[in-house]
């Protein structure tokens, strides 16, 4: 049987902690393998974000169809959706009042100026 522990998820600054903090934080519970599961997708963000950092200021290139964005959206939805699954009740309340997991699945792509 494998012992559940309980951490704190800082999305923003890509962070896992045992002890929660005053910065916004999500509360999960998971096996080690689950926990070590979710390190492994916040330090694939983060290298997603190095990545999308030095691309972002490139003049006349649209971030809104560069793979490394898409590239980060996919590993933020997929994030997003594992804390989901180890969240409590708090957690999954929290996400599921970000309306996220919608967004980040169904871009604005129709909107005019994206004709093909």
């Amino acid at each position: 049987m494998s012992t559940i522990h309980t951490l704190y998820v800082s999305v923003s600054n890509k962070s896992l902690e045992w002890k929660a903090s005053m910065n916004e934080q999500l509360e999960v519970s998971g096996t080690e393998e689950e926990l070590e599961k979710l390190r492994q997708m916040l330090e694939q963000l983060k290298r997603d974000d190095e990545v999308t950092q030095f691309r972002a200021p490139i003049p006349y290139k649209s971030a809104d169809h560069d793979k490394a964005t898409d590239q980060f959206n996919d590993d933020l939805l997929k994030l997003y959706q594992f804390i989901y699954v180890l969240g409590t009740d708090k957690t999954k309340a929290h996400i599921h009042d970000m309306n996220i997991l919608h967004k980040l699945q169904n871009t604005d792509y129709e909107d005019p100026g994206y004709e093909r």
